[in-house]
């Protein structure tokens, strides 16, 4: 389609041409009417000249004005010469379109041929100081000598030169439009069709043959890229990578003939011939600004890529490096398998930070306004928005690097006690003995007191303590407590014997003394410590009432007479025997009855 418009047009533009058979009517002047104009222009040209020698200054002014105004004088989109004098009354764009109208006119007449071009020789013109180019009766081009005077020439050396220019674009501009041009022209756009038909059809076979030819040998084509140890790219990465690379190439060269094709269409007809080179103009002519800017950029893209190949190289030494001391093959002194990853991200984001501190001076539009406005808001957005945000993030480095707790132990922040299922850089979750999980951002991580359970049997390589009270009263042997309590321990499940478990008399209160127990266990889940209490308090009631030891906290009032002593028997006198109650009143009544029969 696109090729039978463009024959269509320039058959359009070819067939009025040979249709005409005489001169163009609306130019067939007289010659006193067609020399009225230049006179009218040769008589303000003079008025100007006489103007100009008045006042020099001025004079100089209007030329430098006129020198920056010129309009060219063209045919088909080509300029033949330019009008830089502004006469008076008389716009130069107006001027230079009329001439360009008359030259156009001119040159689709083929009934007037290049010899009929001349330079009229009236006495009267060159006395004005005014020279026309004619073509046989009509005008076509008006000089005068302020032209001449601004172009450093005589007026006929002028005239003679721009009557040069005229024939030589005249012959071109209808040598384009010739019938045996135009059909070679068209024979060529077949020719060129063809050729992009049979490309295309080329690249649509030979790309998806190529595609399928890898993905059936990629394992005789590709192999694992490695360095020891380390697997930089398997077969099927190197695939993905030459299947993206075919299709980026068939792209290019798809998209490059269509660039091509398109504007070589275009400049076969002089219709069009215009639009294809400014195609061609645009593209190339950004093409050499991109290059221009791109040879200067070079020394700082070096930099740029430099920087960033070192910066890749070292963020991938790193990974090996610490999983090699996470694994524990590689051990450094005081630096913990643990710390291993979050050192690694740390790391990178030192790295990555440096590299970006010496990259970014070197950017394009780095001390640009738009530049400068993004870095404040992002400055801004961190100072307002990020503090909390921060502080966790610094609370997460510290809870790592003081090594408070690790994945899977059991810990007690405030009111809160858990096991530790995730732990992050802003925040870390537990999950508590009814199952809740609970989020506790890291900062408040390190402003709390944290117990951790699990530490102990991890790192000291000890079981854990756990202990509970019974207060008991005086009159039980402290003796006897004990060997009740330890062997309620002892009989308990997840409750070791090495070390033995031991009882603590922590205080002695008015009435009771209170025994901790203390036993140990290598348990450390909520559920294992909750069962274990639960089972140790049954014992401990089964053995103290096989013991004959009554779990109470006895009170004590004033009143003594008649009640066992609190000391424990194997204390007391051999014959010693609970005293009776002592009633004062009635014993001195007795008394005085005594007295009387004594009397």
């Amino acid at each position: 389609m696109l090729v039978t418009l463009l024959c269509l047009l320039s058959l359009h533009s070819w067939m009025p041409s040979i249709a005409q058979i005489k001169p163009i009517s609306f130019l067939q002047i007289d010659t006193q009417k067609q020399l009225s104009s230049p006179y009218i222009l040769a008589e303000k040209s003079l008025k100007n000249q006489a103007k100009k020698e008045e006042n020099a200054q001025e004079s100089s002014s209007e030329n430098s004005v006129n020198k920056n105004q010129p309009h060219p004088v063209t045919l088909d989109g080509e300029t033949i010469f330019e009008y830089r004098v502004q006469l008076e009354e008389i716009q130069n764009k107006q001027r230079a379109e009329e001439a360009s109208q008359r030259v156009k006119d001119i040159a689709d007449d083929r009934s007037i041929s290049l010899e009929d071009l001349f330079i009229s020789d009236l006495k009267s013109l060159k006395t004005q100081g005014l020279r026309l180019i004619n073509a046989d009766n009509k005008m076509v081009i008006a000089i005068t000598q302020a032209d001449a005077d601004l172009e450093d020439k005589s007026l006929d050396e002028l005239a003679e030169d721009y009557l040069n220019r005229l024939k030589i674009s005249i012959s071109k501009y209808r040598d384009e439009r010739k019938l045996q041009n135009l059909i070679l022209r068209g024979l060529g756009i077949l020719l060129s069709t063809i050729i992009v038909i049979f490309t295309f059809r080329f690249v649509n076979w030979l790309f998806p043959w190529l595609g399928r030819q890898i993905t059936r040998e990629q394992g005789v084509i590709f192999r694992d890229l490695n360095i020891q140890n380390w697997n930089i790219l398997t077969v099927k990465q190197e695939k993905r990578i030459a299947l993206f690379l075919l299709k980026i190439i068939r792209w290019f060269i798809t998209l490059t003939f269509l660039y091509f094709y398109i504007p070589f269409l275009l400049s076969l007809f002089p219709q069009t011939e215009r639009l294809a080179n400014s195609i061609f103009s645009s593209f190339f002519g950004a093409l050499g600004i991109v290059w221009y800017e791109f040879i200067g950029y070079v020394p700082n893209l070096s930099l740029i890529i430099v920087t960033l190949v070192l910066t890749h190289y070292l963020i991938r030494l790193c990974d090996p490096f610490f999983k090699a001391i996470e694994d524990e093959r590689i051990t450094i002194s005081g630096f913990y398998p643990d710390w291993a990853q979050p050192t690694y991200k740390l790391t990178v984001i030192l790295i990555a930070g440096l590299a970006a501190a010496i990259i970014f001076p070197y950017l394009p539009g780095f001390n640009s306004p738009a530049f400068q406005g993004i870095s404040i808001l992002a400055g801004a957005l961190v100072t307002f928005g990020g503090a909390s945000t921060i502080a966790n993030l610094i609370a997460g480095f510290v809870v790592i690097y003081t090594r408070a707790f690790q994945l899977g132990d059991r810990i007690k922040v405030s009111e809160y006690r858990g096991v530790v299922i995730e732990k992050t850089i802003l925040s870390t979750r537990i999950c508590n003995g009814n199952n809740e999980i609970i989020t506790i951002p890291n900062s408040i991580l390190i402003a709390s007191s944290i117990i951790n359970y699990s530490a102990t049997i991890r790192d000291l390589k000890e079981p854990l303590v756990i202990d509970t009270t019974i207060t008991l009263g005086y009159d039980v042997p402290w003796r006897l407590v004990y060997e009740t309590l330890i062997n309620s321990a002892l009989e308990t499940t997840d409750i070791v014997d090495d070390p033995e478990p031991y009882v603590w008399q922590t205080s002695l209160d008015d009435f009771y003394i209170s025994y901790e127990l203390r036993v140990y266990t290598n348990k450390t889940k909520s559920v294992a410590i909750g069962n274990i209490y639960t089972e140790l308090h049954q014992h401990i009631q089964d053995k103290c009432a096989e013991a004959g030891i009554e779990i109470m906290s006895p009170h004590y009032a004033a009143v003594r007479d008649g009640h066992q002593n609190t000391i424990p028997e194997n204390y007391l006198p051999k014959d010693y025997q609970t005293p009776g109650f002592r009633l004062h009143p009635l014993e001195s009544l007795f008394k005085k009855n005594m007295d009387k029969d004594n009397q």
